[in-house]
């Protein structure tokens, strides 16, 4: 097995590097700086390689590889091996004919979610092109939806937009999903058919709309108060229009490539029978 030789991708980077070496000052100082992956091959105890990436106060993107495991790596060893990501790899241009709805610029992970590319998916072999047209796909269907609110969708506060490109999509902060609910002992006292019923009522909202969420289930459903939120938009797509990946939940009747209203039907009455299930 060979190990990956990384190469700065830009003149900047070397800079910021030099500079930092000359100052004593390091890009990470600490595991909660950065976001982890271990990959593990079937039947593996030890991963093949754990990969780990960095997003800087001004949404820049570093990313890194090793062949250790999470708890064999320094600091200094994640240091060395962050690169940065040049912004088109991974963040989408904001369209020129879109009128963007811009987050505030003082949100942060507490006062708001977030939404990042997926960028646990990003490799420095592969083609990366999914992860920033995913993204955009999903920002164009929060302003859609904001035009056409409904009391049971998340509440979309706008993008986050760096040098011309959408970094994140923000909105409300809420805390429990369904699946998550299910567990607590406020669960017992739910009004199970009204909740259900909140949950039809945004998806018809959708299908008014000529839309079809795709991925109905209780980790795309938050909780606030006793209201259902309907979250997870990545699949959301209008009717018929082809998918950037298959959808494979359990809570799909079989596996699809294209946006269908009988998606969210079917996963409509499977949560029916799931949220009334004995305790």
């Amino acid at each position: 097995m060979s190990v990956s030789i990384f190469t700065p991708p830009c003149r900047e980077f070397a800079t910021m590097v030099n500079q930092s070496k000359s100052m004593g000052l390091e890009l990470v100082r600490s595991l909660q700086d950065l976001t982890i992956v271990e990959h593990f091959e079937h039947g593996a105890t030890n991963p093949k390689t754990t990969t780990f990436y960095h997003i800087s106060n001004d949404e820049k993107l570093y990313f890194g590889e090793t062949l250790k495991s999470k708890m064999e790596t320094s600091i200094t060893d994640y240091n060395s091996a962050l690169k940065r990501v040049p912004d088109e790899k991974v963040w989408p241009e904001v369209p020129a004919d879109v009128n963007l709805t811009l987050a505030p610029d003082n949100l942060t992970e507490k006062s708001a979610f977030l939404k990042r590319p997926k960028l646990k998916a990003y490799s420095s072999k592969n083609d990366n092109s999914l992860i920033p047209r995913s993204i955009l796909k999903e920002a164009m269907i929060m302003e859609k939806l904001s035009i056409s609110p409904h009391p049971n969708f998340v509440q979309y506060i706008g993008c986050r937009v760096k040098r011309g490109r959408i970094t994140a999509i923000c909105l409300e902060r809420l805390y429990l999903t369904l699946s998550q609910y299910s567990n607590t002992p406020e669960f017992g006292q739910l009004d199970k058919d009204k909740f259900v019923d909140d949950v039809e009522s945004a998806i018809d909202h959708l299908h008014a709309l000529g839309l079809a969420h795709n991925d109905i289930n209780p980790n795309n459903i938050m909780v606030k108060g006793d209201k259902p939120m309907l979250v997870g938009f990545g699949s959301c797509q209008p009717f018929e229009e082809s998918l950037d990946s298959l959808v494979t939940s359990s809570w799909n009747e079989e596996v699809f490539s294209t946006s269908e209203k009988q998606h969210d039907v079917s996963s409509l009455n499977k949560l029916r029978e799931w949220i009334k299930k004995p305790e």
